[in-house]
């Protein structure tokens, strides 16, 4: 079957390459089949384009090279460099030459997906015999199906945000953990009253809209405010979620906390790596960051204090889990079932694939010891730190596997009281109109939250702000997305993959 697989590329809302009318670089057009084969027909060499895997210099062709001594089969990886990665995706697909699995974030991933690009590897998943479907925790899987569709399998876990508060601080002032939005309040009051320049909470910007989703920093004041396009249940169709009441209240609470002192005057052009600063300083309070490895990290970089992570308060429901980052299968890859089985299902083994791809190579990355349990070594290129992963972080297996490397306990504490009450983010959604439109409407959003909570507008001048100049990207999207062909298509895409329609899932409800 030969066929050009893109009739174009949307604008994307993060600024890379952008190609329209794409065809292969030769004038040659690729051939590809969506059929998925024998899984048992194993192919010679698997390709692999990824951004978050161990460097060369620290041992990446030890791990290509063990994957082949284990399955036969030989693994090419190319990691381009960090700032350039979705370039090199989007252009690889551009020429019809791109790898045969992809590492794709949450944004890039829906993209591809819609366009044809990513092979749907739903019924390889659902008729997998691996140990993966054994051990596996499903809710990562089910995170990033599209209209049930599944195009990419996760890599680990999303993960996601956690607040981390003063222990020490707390303990002075007599606190418990905050169980509600007034107690969190409460808390971050008893910060400001010690004085010296004591940054009660601080985050980098009201909005992260860098990546979905975008209260993820501030989730205390948000609530049940989405600053985001999504779907009303009760109506069927997409709203605005910025132009809802509370998107009101949460700005409103935001503008209270910050002229009260309790929020970081510089947010607004704090960034991430400044909050870490300010905290190793010991000037801050609370910080909402990454749970895991960053709760090790943050502590480390503390002159005084210490770091605990505090559970969420009950307004929010809990905190969020990001779309995991998914592995996904380019449509021109051959021998899709077997590259399925023998590389992502193999790599979520609970035994020497998972080992693999998550410690990287015995005796080059990690030691065995005579107890059974594992030691990492230290990185061929700084021997004064160890190996933290190869490809998968171990602090976010999607699997219950028997790590031989145990984790830190406050690596451990937090992520436990991270996942007690989280909800899982929904795959970003992507359309031609939000690809033009998102970016402009966003400026917009930074400005209406920026004056309204230093003070700059009232919340209501804000808010007739938003509604005068973000009117016209925000009725273009709330347009395409509740057009009547785009709603009929996800209502067909759902019960094709669920194998009935919408009203047949209703009628068997009652």
């Amino acid at each position: 079957m030969k066929k050009n697989v893109f009739k174009r590329f949307a604008a994307m809302s993060l600024a890379v390459v952008m190609v329209t009318g794409l065809a292969g670089c030769s004038g040659d057009e690729a051939t590809f089949t969506l059929d998925g084969g024998d899984p048992n027909d194993l192919p010679d060499e698997i390709s692999l384009m990824a951004d978050t895997i161990i460097t060369e210099e620290n041992g990446l062709q030890d791990f290509c090279d063990e994957y082949e001594r284990q399955t036969g089969i030989k693994l090419s990886i190319e990691k381009p460099d960090h700032a350039k990665y979705y370039e090199k995706v989007t252009l690889s697909f551009a020429s019809e030459e791109p790898a045969d699995i992809i590492e794709m974030g949450s944004t890039y991933y829906p993209e591809l997906a819609n366009s044809g690009a990513l092979w749907d590897m739903t019924e390889a998943w659902n008729n997998s015999t691996s140990n993966c479907k054994k051990i596996i925790d499903e809710d990562y899987v089910e995170a990033l199906k599209i209209n049930g569709v599944l195009y990419g399998f996760p890599m680990a876990a999303g993960n996601g945000t956690i607040t981390y508060v003063r222990d020490d601080w707390m303990k002075e002032a007599g606190l418990s953990n905050p169980k509600n939005y007034d107690e969190f309040i409460n808390m971050l009051r008893a910060f400001k009253a010690r004085g010296q320049g004591t940054i009660p909470l601080t985050s980098s910007g009201f909005l992260n809209n860098g990546e979905t989703p975008y209260d993820i920093y501030l989730r205390e004041f948000y609530q049940d405010a989405i600053p985001d396009f999504y779907k009303d249940e009760e109506t069927g169709k997409y709203v605005d979620g910025f132009a809802q009441p509370e998107m009101k209240e949460a700005i409103q609470r935001l503008r209270d906390a910050y002229q009260e002192g309790l929020i970081d005057a510089e947010i607004v052009t704090n960034k991430t790596s400044t909050c870490r600063d300010k905290l190793g300083s010991g000037l801050v309070g609370a910080f909402n960051y990454w749970a895991g490895m960053w709760s090790l990290k943050l502590q480390r970089s503390m002159n005084e204090g210490q770091l605990k992570p505090i559970p969420p308060i009950e307004e929010t429901g809990g905190y969020t889990e990001r779309v995991p980052t998914a592995f996904a299968m380019s449509i021109y890859a051959p021998n899709k079932a077997a590259i399925f089985e023998h590389f992502l299902m193999f790599s979520h083994d609970g035994g020497e694939g998972q080992m693999l791809f998550t410690h990287g190579v015995k005796d080059k990355h990690y030691t065995m010891n005579a107890d059974g349990s594992a030691t990492a070594l230290p990185y061929y290129s700084d021997p004064d730190n160890t190996v933290e992963k190869a490809i998968y972080a171990p602090e976010l297996t999607i699997t219950e596997w028997n790590d031989p490397i145990p984790l830190d306990p406050m690596v451990k504490d937090s992520l436990e009281e991270f996942r007690k009450n989280r909800v899982f983010a929904s795959v970003p959604i992507v359309r031609d109109a939000i690809a033009e439109n998102l970016a402009d409407l966003n400026v917009v959003k930074d400005v209406v939250m920026a004056n309204a909570v230093t003070g700059k507008t009232t919340v209501d001048e804000a808010i007739d702000y938003y509604n005068t100049k973000g009117s016209y990207y925000a009725n273009a999207i709330l347009e395409d997305l509740n057009s009547e062909e785009n709603l009929k298509a996800e209502e067909e895409a759902l019960a094709g993959a669920t194998g009935g329609s919408a009203s047949d899932e209703e009628a068997a409800e009652e």
